[in-house]
């Protein structure tokens, strides 16, 4: 019986192999969409262990899942606080980013020394080594392009002798030793700082714009915002003040001044059009003190060089010409929680602190 025998060429076979190793290989395309805008928090727990709970968007819905985690924590012995504050900033540095994320920031609270954290690490061959890398990364590290705030907040346990370890720790776990690090007496006084920090981060995540609408002008004409309720603009303390143009179509306030007041929308702010009306949008107003401007006493002048003095826009009043509007930009925040026994009877003070400092986020965002 003959018997064929049919021979792939060499090359063929090549070919073959390549395209089926190619194609086992190949990457999933890489999601580059951004993550929702919003407010992301994520906790980390640690005594010898680490208990986490990634970083998730929180608001007046989802609030109750955060805290229940921070309900559910337990004490036991061990402090790897390192490792706790260099897992938070790998989540935030593995993390999706939002467009319009503004804050990163990084609130440790402990009562106690590191014990053992570079153990749990090949890097390091020391907790001074491990203490230091993780100082590196707050201080260099960019997250989505955005520095990282770094906040410390340490109550010294009894049976912490070495303070200067202890004050080297809050220091160098945050961004900024002389404004960011809250060593304080007790739990009472922690829980005024987890506050304080909350209101904060709040703040530099939100601003707030003052809208004053009112008709086209004339080319050229100087137009002045009072805030203080004045009946003679001379008089007036408080004020926007600026050239009112048209350019491409639109209404634009140039060299702009602000007495009395402050804004990161600069000198020149471009309107947006209603009709024949113009509305101008001043980012973060406020006045010297970094208070909100009120606009229930704004009145609107116009500069008449002829008669040398302003005159009163009758047709100008707060109701309906002006509003303020307030803007939420992203955050990201990580909470690393102490959960070592040391604590004692404290440690429910600072469950009960976490929690209100994720509520006073959380009703901050009104539910973004």
């Amino acid at each position: 019986m003959n018997m064929k025998r049919h021979f792939l060429p060499v090359a063929a076979i090549m070919l073959a192999l390549t395209l089926s190793t190619f194609t086992s290989c190949r990457k999933k395309p890489i999601d580059n969409t951004p993550a929702p805008e919003g407010l992301y928090l994520g906790i980390v727990g640690f005594n010898s262990e680490l208990y986490t709970m990634p970083l998730g968007l929180l608001n007046q819905s989802t609030k109750h899942t955060f805290e229940n985690f921070v309900d559910g924590l337990a004490m036991q012995n061990g402090t790897i606080l390192y490792h706790a504050v260099n897992t938070g900033l790998n989540s935030l540095a593995a993390a999706k980013i939002p467009e319009n994320l503004i804050n990163v920031s990084v609130v440790t609270f402990t009562d106690g020394i590191d014990q053992g954290s570079y153990v749990l690490s090949e890097n390091y061959n020391s907790g001074t080594e491990y203490l230091n890398a993780v100082n590196n990364r707050i201080k260099n590290e960019l997250v989505g392009g955005t520095n990282i705030s770094a906040y410390s907040i340490g109550v010294r346990g009894s049976d912490v002798t070495d303070v200067t370890a202890f004050q080297n720790n809050l220091n160098k776990l945050s961004s900024d030793p002389e404004h960011n690090v809250f060593e304080v007496a007790n739990m009472s006084q922690a829980s005024e700082k987890f506050a304080e920090i909350a209101q904060q981060l709040y703040n530099q995540s939100t601003y707030y714009n003052v809208t004053l609408k009112l008709p086209a002008q004339e080319p050229n004409t100087k137009i002045r915002f009072t805030f203080d309720n004045v009946n003679v603009a001379e008089n007036s303390q408080i004020y926007v003040e600026g050239t009112y143009i048209r350019n491409n179509g639109k209404g634009q306030l140039t060299n702009i001044v602000y007495q009395g007041l402050e804004s990161i929308s600069g000198s020149t702010v471009t309107a947006t059009t209603e009709g024949i009306f113009d509305v101008f949008s001043f980012r973060n107003l406020t006045d010297l003190d970094g208070v909100q401007m009120t606009t229930d006493y704004v009145k609107q002048w116009n500069w008449i060089a002829s008669a040398d003095q302003w005159q009163f826009n009758s047709e100008f009043t707060p109701a309906g010409n002006s509003e303020t509007i307030d803007e939420y930009k992203s955050a990201m925040i990580m909470l690393v929680l102490d959960c070592s026994s040391s604590l004692g009877n404290d440690f429910t003070l600072v469950k009960t602190a976490a929690n209100s400092f994720i509520e006073t986020l959380s009703g901050n965002y009104n539910g973004k």
